[in-house]
């Protein structure tokens, strides 16, 4: 699985989770709090808007707003020695998004339509982890929101 995973970062079950444009959660109760999401070795916390439906992922945590209009996904993991713009390069490659743009050397961004929805994808390294935010729909300012509530465990 291991060299899978480096060979075109084939993490075909997460990825396919992320690209939540298409896929809707089941509707659930209102929510507005920061909550905790993330596997053990690397917890976080993040802002649930009112409104909007968070389902735990593996690593992370995935939410749609109450249109169902935008949704966004955060996953944190181990990059397994690759760097933000080979991890970059292979999510371009399995969900078919075309454009890659480097922030830095640790912040890499993807971008892109998929099912006819603008998704944007950023990935960033920090030592021997990844962050990554899956972004679906056009409320900008909700899904930015979200992104700055993020926070790892310990963090101020």
């Amino acid at each position: 699985m291991r060299g899978r995973i480096k060979e075109g970062f084939g993490m075909k079950a997460l990825l396919a989770s992320l690209l939540c444009a298409a896929c809707l959660l089941p509707a659930g109760g209102a929510q507005a709090a920061v909550r905790e999401f993330g596997p053990q070795f690397s917890r976080f916390t993040i802002d649930v808007p009112e409104g909007w439906t968070a389902q735990a992922l593996k690593n992370g945590v995935q939410m749609v707003s109450a249109s169902r209009q935008d949704s966004i996904a955060a996953v944190i993991d181990h990059n397994r020695g690759l760097t933000a713009e080979q991890i970059a390069k292979g999510v371009a490659q399995k969900t078919g998004l075309k454009e890659i743009r480097r922030k830095n050397d640790s912040n890499y961004f993807v971008t892109g339509v998929k099912d006819g929805v603008k998704v944007g994808v950023t990935i960033t390294v920090a030592g021997r982890i990844f962050v990554m935010f899956t972004m679906a729909g056009n409320d900008a300012d909700a899904l930015c929101r979200i992104i700055d509530s993020f926070r790892t465990a310990g963090a101020k």
